[in-house]
């Protein structure tokens, strides 16, 4: 009879591996589309990244070439005013000198300029290194002897002075509209390249001006000796040069991987070209995704062989104890069945309820990361400077630092005069796309320094100065003072015709007790002064104010 009941068993055990499959199959079924649907939303989240990063980039990209054909026209101008008065310039070549070298320190943006005829003999220049230069065989030269227009050069390395430089040409004409002199003006690469470091101030971002030859004429981050040298061949610099603005995914020069966006400068030949290193913008996603992938991978597996141990126990042996147990009554040689415990099923329920929790609980905190990462805007939506919050905190902190340290503080504070007017008369599109400016100046003139120029408030901007005195806030003051003015913003309100700006600077060696309230008021107190004195300067606050803080 034993051996009839294991024969009963084993029939019963045959049938029983279905149930093993089907509950294997039934996490299967349950598993994988709750796991499908969470790769999926990663890799949806990865592309939306991606999107994110171009668009970000085109940003930067068209924000930088504009900064950088206000600085190619700044130069344009200047070569446009010598153009006018080349002839008469060429009359006087020892005062033409003096009036190009004078020229040459005050223009901002400028790197040397000479004066020539229309058959390439220099006959005056900033530096007498510039008149050993051959003009006789230069293609921007030629263009600007046959048009009216300014001719802008690609990278040009000086063969007596070894510098690089792109230079910007025009020629004076007489009334039948025949060249008669030429007027030549070297763009600063640095100061190029200091814009270009503003633009690129994000880390991870890389900015490139690249000319219609295919050289480099600034790279940032500085580092590398890319700049300088033609890389017409490269296939990135093929695409680049071959449309006024795109987006791609490529290798850069320097062989590493990145998403870049690159625009054409308005009315030349010149290009930004912005990238951002691929690893950066979705190594983290890619790594979250695998992780995910592979914990629910192995998470499915280890619940296939759970449940195939449970239905063993929870299933197989009882019902195996049970024929067992029944044989046994119906021959007589048992008295009772033992208890069949369904209850045991729950562990396989309890199981699936801690992966959904575990998936949820995943959920939720990317979530969380990312409200953070909205809660993380410090800067102002028009300008790009920092805003008034940020400025107010890192005034404090240095304010403390300085104290501790017994070292000078100083604040200089900007208001954009005559600003109202210039919104009444222009609009105040054009208002923001000054303020805009404005900033750019402030920006360029605090990059490399632990300075913070912030915007304070409508037209008014402010910059922490910390570890200067009053005489180099002073000097800081004027530089950007002139910036500001050698924007050449037009001003219909005023007599220069062009936007300019006051300013007011005071420093101090905090004392304890005290705030930084009273520097704040000698720094107001000295710009009302110089608006009170007649606007576009920069008046220091009386030495007795500042000892008073």
């Amino acid at each position: 009879m034993a051996d009839q009941a294991q024969g009963l068993w084993g029939r019963h055990r045959r049938r029983n591996v279905s149930i093993r499959r089907r509950l294997a199959y039934l996490i299967l079924l349950v598993a994988l589309p709750i796991s499908a649907e969470r790769i999926y939303a990663l890799l949806a989240s990865r592309d939306e990244q991606i999107d994110r990063t171009y668009e970000r980039l085109r940003d930067i990209a068209d924000s930088a070439a504009l900064a950088q054909r206000e600085a190619i026209g700044a130069a344009q101008a200047v070569v446009q005013t010598l153009s006018r008065q080349a002839s008469s310039l060429m009359e006087d070549p020892p005062a033409c000198e003096q009036f190009l070298r004078r020229l040459n320190n005050e223009a901002v943006g400028i790197q040397g300029a000479l004066i020539a005829g229309v058959d390439g003999r220099i006959v005056c220049a900033s530096t007498r290194a510039l008149m050993g230069v051959d003009l006789s065989d230069r293609d921007y030269v030629r263009a600007a002897l046959a048009t009216p227009q300014p001719a802008i050069s690609n990278l040009i390395t000086a063969r007596n002075t070894g510098r690089s430089v792109i230079a910007v040409a025009e020629a004076e004409r007489d009334a039948q509209g025949d060249p008669i002199a030429l007027a030549i003006v070297g763009v600063d690469l640095q100061w190029m390249s200091r814009i270009a470091s503003q633009s690129g101030v994000q880390d991870g971002v890389t900015v490139c001006v690249i000319d219609g030859g295919g050289t480099m004429l600034v790279r940032y981050p500085i580092g590398s000796n890319l700049a300088g040298n033609s890389f017409r061949s490269h296939p990135l610099v093929q695409r680049v040069l071959s449309g006024n603005q795109g987006q791609m995914k490529a290798k850069g020069i320097d062989g590493e991987e990145r998403y870049y966006a690159f625009s054409r400068l308005a009315g030349t030949d010149l290009r930004v070209l912005v990238g951002s290193d691929s690893s950066m913008v979705i190594a983290d996603i890619d790594q979250r995704i695998f992780t995910i992938f592979f914990a629910l991978l192995a998470g499915v597996a280890l619940l296939i062989v759970l449940a195939w141990y449970a239905a063993d126990k929870l299933v197989v042996e009882p019902v195996q104890q049970l024929a067992l147990d029944i044989v046994a009554v119906g021959r007589e040689e048992a008295d009772t069945i033992s208890q069949v415990r369904v209850e045991e099923f729950q562990p396989l329920v309890a199981a699936f309820g801690e992966m959904n929790q575990r998936l949820s609980e995943r959920t939720e905190e990317l979530r969380s990361q990312n409200g953070r990462l909205a809660a993380l805007a410090r800067m102002d939506g028009l300008t790009g400077l920092a805003n008034r919050r940020t400025f107010d905190v890192q005034l404090s902190e240095d304010w403390v630092r300085a104290g501790d340290l017994r070292r000078p503080l100083a604040l200089v504070m900007a208001d954009v005069d005559h600003f109202k007017l210039f919104n009444d008369a222009r609009g105040h599109l054009a208002g923001d796309d000054a303020l805009r400016s404005v900033a750019r100046m402030l920006s360029a003139a605090t990059a490399g320094t632990r300075y913070l120029a912030a915007r304070y408030g409508g037209e008014e901007f402010v910059v922490l100065l910390p570890d200067t005195d009053l005489a180099g806030a002073v000097e800081f003051a004027e530089d950007v003072r002139r910036l500001v003015a050698a924007l050449g913003i037009e001003h219909p309100g005023v007599p220069s015709r062009r936007l300019t700006a006051s300013f007011g600077a005071a420093a101090t060696v905090p004392r304890f007790p005290g705030s930084p309230d009273g520097l704040l008021a000698a720094v107001d107190a000295a710009l009302y002064e110089a608006k009170r004195q007649g606007r576009n300067r920069v008046i220091a606050a009386p030495d007795l104010a500042v000892e008073r803080l």
